[in-house]
């Protein structure tokens, strides 16, 4: 496995809001596992997680203690996601044995059920697979583009499903999974 597995992968500064109080991201460095797929082959999954799995759209009153960037955007830190942001770690960890979906834009998404006060919810957390072409072996890099919690008026942003092994054999072999149609 190569040296330099996550060169290029974000790892996120805390964010410090105005009174002073830090909030961790080091739980969304990038990190690696092992996963067995058919024919009993190895693939290394190199995870990644965007900042949306802990901000959301600026506010519209634009309230500036709040904002985080990075190179490409600023969006408004948001403490419900960065709190539900605690589980992705596992969440990217137990793909293989979750219900996975298609959502939109190339992206992957699987719905965790959580209790909360007053009853359960469900947490969206969005993802995408590429493969890795370096001399390091079968890789495939795991981004967590997005999670947070869905509004249940709203139709669930998943179509069809595929198992998430399939996923990672279709993409070692360079074809794109197809959706079904609705």
């Amino acid at each position: 496995m190569g040296a330099n597995w996550n060169e290029g992968m974000m790892r996120w500064a805390p964010f410090v809001d105005e009174e002073g109080q830090a909030f961790p991201l080091n739980h969304l460095h990038p990190f690696r596992y092992q996963l067995e797929i058919a024919n009993g082959r190895v693939v290394e999954i190199r995870v990644a997680f965007a900042m949306h799995c802990f901000t959301r759209g600026p506010d519209a009153a634009g309230e500036p203690s709040l904002l985080y960037k990075d190179d490409r955007e600023v969006r408004s830190f948001c403490h419900d996601r960065y709190t539900l942001s605690s589980g992705l770690p596992l969440i990217a960890r137990e793909l293989a044995t979750r219900k996975c979906g298609f959502a939109k834009n190339e992206n992957y998404v699987t719905i965790d059920v959580q209790s909360a006060e007053g009853g359960a919810g469900s947490y969206g957390v969005f993802f995408n697979v590429m493969r890795v072409k370096d001399d390091s072996g079968l890789a495939v890099s795991l981004t967590i583009q997005s999670a947070y919690r869905l509004d249940v008026r709203k139709q669930p942003p998943t179509k069809g499903s595929i198992k998430f092994t399939r996923l990672i054999e279709l993409t070692l072999d360079g074809t794109k999974p197809r959706p079904p149609r609705h």
